[in-house]
């Protein structure tokens, strides 16, 4: 496939075009905070040196014991390769995922992260002492732009403009007045990187005036960001990203101070499935095991520490099930090598076990990950842990849960286009609903109708249609990274193969799907805007979920209907079939016939006589359609010639 025929697009509040020619557009994500993530002041005495802070212990809300009025928010997927295991991030988003208001092109206050309120008059341990600029207080912290490495098709988040930044200020309680210490203008990670090998500024502030030595002191992180010209609202997203970890204010510490002795997970724990963060209990193999795992662990010391790692696998009642010992090995300073631990032992641990699985009864597992300083102690113990739940219900899943983009497919020349992921069955199933989860625009410009489809496979991509809903869907939106369900008009049931589901929309609009960056199922991906389906390029995994089993319509609101029932004779048939109502509106009903593969192999208007004689022998399922109502009743039909 030459890229020649592709057109990228990313949406920070702007359209940026990469290359000519494309069909796939990727617009950026809301940030993953929840409506009440504002005003979380906790009334508490001043904090006593030292403050710490590496945001690993809880998600979404910074911590409150730490924390006042942050607009920011914490999570494990936007950065890249971070100090340790959680950041918070800045964007041009409130609390409410809503633009700020007073958001322009030419520079807004955006979110803030402000500290509670902090003793710089004294120390209370181990004995009471009065604090001066001659104790050698620092604030050091690690700040990383948004945007992610290398290519831009692989980026995750928004990387901030020239004209963006970050700032840290200091309060003065005798001034009542906030001053500027620090900041940094919008760049890239690339940049910093061809600097130092390293993915992240340190940036270590010293306190020496004495206006701030007092019992309230405070500090805080604000960045400002910008709207670019003429946004296309159909892509408008969030931008501007900038992350930050490891806030470390104490006393008697150096410019140069940077080691610390702590080592830490750099990444959340992921799925031990091959290829799903999630599937269906009755279609888990064996050979869906992946084989071994990949694991960043950091020391963040100067010099080398011995460290032991071992995970450990629990089921729904907290049972042990399976366990990994990596044993005692070295790791040494990042600051000095630029590399995670390299041990296989720790960085590749195998996958030594195989989930046993009641098919027909859900089941969760907690796959918990713990590396623990061999020698000495560990500063940090928070970031020393991580956890993944690992779902076996009755859908498929290749995303984790959280859009940090949207993807969809770019309409050519007024052509509705087709986005489809294709899934794996290893054994017969029924498809009865589908959940996607569709990212928040400005103006709900996104909000298009579109179609529901399912595919066979040939040769790993679509092929023939097996079921169209019968209206147009429109896509709702339930809550950031909440997804909604669209049930089928009937149950469909498919074979032991390989199968698509795709939307296509109704007219030639952008339907903007979330799009995880932290999972790659981008070879299951294919869009379809001039009757040819190719692979995308971008790598993540579409948030669009398959459902399956009659337990997939539990919680489907019922729906007053008349009482429907019909009749079909002779059954078997060799070839008419008689069909019988007990409904005199006969005209408001359609007939749909699907083979027992779940394939679509007949359709009319209501008729009283079917002539049947063009289908093979086998079984069927027929079914009798309100097209008002779309409730269905269905009887078997056997032809046999």
């Amino acid at each position: 496939m030459s890229y020649k025929k592709w057109i990228i697009i990313i949406v920070f509040f702007l359209v940026i075009p990469f290359v000519a020619n494309s069909q796939f557009r990727l617009t950026e994500a809301g940030k993953s905070k929840e409506v009440n993530n504002k005003n979380t002041t906790k009334n508490i005495s001043s904090i006593v040196l030292p403050f710490v802070e590496d945001f690993s212990n809880y998600t979404n809300i910074p911590n409150p014991n730490l924390w006042e009025n942050s607009g920011a928010w914490v999570n494990f997927d936007y950065p890249v390769f971070p100090p340790t295991v959680g950041v918070v991030t800045f964007d041009a988003l409130d609390s409410q995922g809503q633009l700020y208001q007073g958001a322009n092109t030419t520079g807004f206050p955006a979110d803030t992260l402000t500290s509670c309120k902090i003793r710089l008059d004294s120390t209370l341990l181990p004995t009471p002492t009065k604090l001066t600029p001659q104790d050698s207080i620092y604030l050091s912290f690690y700040v990383q732009p948004g945007g992610g490495i290398g290519d831009k098709w692989d980026n995750i988040g928004a990387t901030p403009a020239k004209k963006d930044s970050l700032v840290l200020q200091f309060y003065s309680l005798s001034q009542n007045t906030w001053h500027n210490v620090w900041k940094t203008e919008g760049l890239s990670v690339d940049s910093i990187f061809a600097k130092d090998s390293t993915y992240w500024l340190f940036i270590n502030i010293p306190i020496v005036d004495t206006i701030y030595f007092n019992s309230e002191f405070r500090f805080r992180f604000l960045n400002f960001a910008s709207l670019a010209n003429n946004p296309s609202y159909d892509y408008v997203g969030n931008c501007e990203h900038w992350h930050l970890d490891y806030v470390y204010l104490n006393k008697d510490r150096r410019f140069d101070d940077r080691a610390i002795r702590d080592i830490a997970f750099v990444n959340p724990a992921r799925s031990l499935l091959k290829e799903y963060q999630a599937m269906p209990a009755l279609q888990f193999r064996e050979e869906d095991m992946g084989d071994s795992i990949d694991i960043k662990i950091i020391n963040l010391s100067d010099i080398a520490l011995s460290s032991q790692y071992n995970y450990y696998v629990f089921n729904s009642f907290g049972s042990e099930v399976a366990s990994y010992n990596g044993g005692f090995v070295n790791i040494y300073p990042y600051i000095q090598t630029k590399n995670f631990q390299t041990s296989p032992n720790h960085a590749n641990p195998p996958i030594n076990f195989s989930y046993s699985l009641n098919p027909n009864q859900w089941e969760t597992f907690d796959v918990v990950h713990i590396v623990k300083e061999g020698v000495g102690q560990d500063s940090r113990t928070s970031n020393d842990t991580i956890r993944f739940k690992q779902v076996f219900e009755n859908y498929f899943a290749y995303d984790d849960g959280t859009a940090e983009n949207g993807l969809g497919i770019e309409p050519v020349q007024n052509v509705p286009s087709s986005l489809a992921v294709g899934f794996n069955l290893n054994v017969p199933d029924t498809l009865t609903a589908v959940d996607i989860y569709f990212n928040s625009t400005y103006n709900d410009a996104n909000l298009k109708p579109f179609y529901l489809s399912v595919w066979n496979s040939l040769a790993g991509k679509p092929n023939d249609s097996i079921y169209r809903s019968h209206i147009y869907l429109t896509p709702e939106i339930d809550g950031l990274n909440q997804f909604v369900r669209y049930y089928l008009d009937y149950p469909l049931v498919l074979g032991s193969e390989e199968f698509f589901v795709s939307i296509q929309a109704k007219y030639d609009d952008y339907l903007n799907i979330g799009f995880d960056r932290n999972t790659d199922a981008s070879s299951k991906i294919l869009g379809n805007c001039v009757g040819i389906w190719e692979n995308t390029y971008f790598k993540g995994s579409l948030m669009i979920r398959p459902y399956f089993g009659y337990k997939a319509l539990i919680g489907l609101q019922e729906v007053e209907k008349e009482e429907l029932s019909f009749s079909i004779y002779p059954n078997p048939t060799n070839s008419t079939v008689n069909l019988k109502i007990n409904n005199n509106n006969s005209h408001n009903y359609e007939i749909k016939i699907i083979s027992i593969l779940g394939k679509e192999v007949y359709r009319s208007a209501f008729k009283s006589q079917l002539d049947v004689s063009s289908l093979s022998n086998g079984v069927y399922i027929l079914y009798l359609i309100d097209t008002k109502t779309h409730q269905s009743e269905q009887e078997k039909l056997i032809i046999q010639k």
